[in-house]
Formats: C-alpha cells, structure tokens, sequence
C-alpha cells in the first residue's frame, strides 16, 4: 500500500469550479487578461447605468466583482 504524497492539483472550491473551466488554466494569463477586460466594461456599465438613476446598475457592478474576484483566484491558483 502506498502512502499519499500530497503532490496533486490542488483542490478547487465549487465556486471556482463552476466559474472557472479547466481549458482556462493552460493560459491563465490571456484568460484573465480577457477577464479583467470583462470586469472592467462591466464597471463602466455599472457605474454609468446609476450616474443615469438606474438601480439595475447594481447588477453589472456585482458582476464586475465577480469577473475580477475569478481573474484574481485564477493568477494565485497557478502561481503557487
């Protein structure tokens, strides 16, 4: 019997593996460069939509921490 030798992936939250596909981690950096890109157009859609008085603005900026949040995890995730 073999022991474990704790050398695998590390393991994913569900969160991550809901957001994230796994053909993302072959180039992590044009995909959170695309990411962040993303979460940006969002922000500005979001912060302009409540300049304008719409509360549905809210929804884009929530997103935009999304995006932002899974470009970040994403960059961490392959670095360590």
């Amino acid at each position: 019997m073999h022991a474990p030798t704790n050398n695998g992936p590390p393991s994913r939250s569900v969160l991550m593996r809901v957001l994230v596909r796994s053909w993302e981690y072959r180039h992590p950096g044009g995909w959170a460069g695309f990411r962040l890109v993303c979460g940006t157009w969002n922000l500005g859609l979001g912060i302009f939509l409540l300049a304008c008085g719409y509360w549905i603005g809210l929804v884009p900026l929530l997103g935009s921490t999304l995006i932002f949040w899974t470009a970040h995890r994403l960059q961490a995730t392959v670095q360590s």
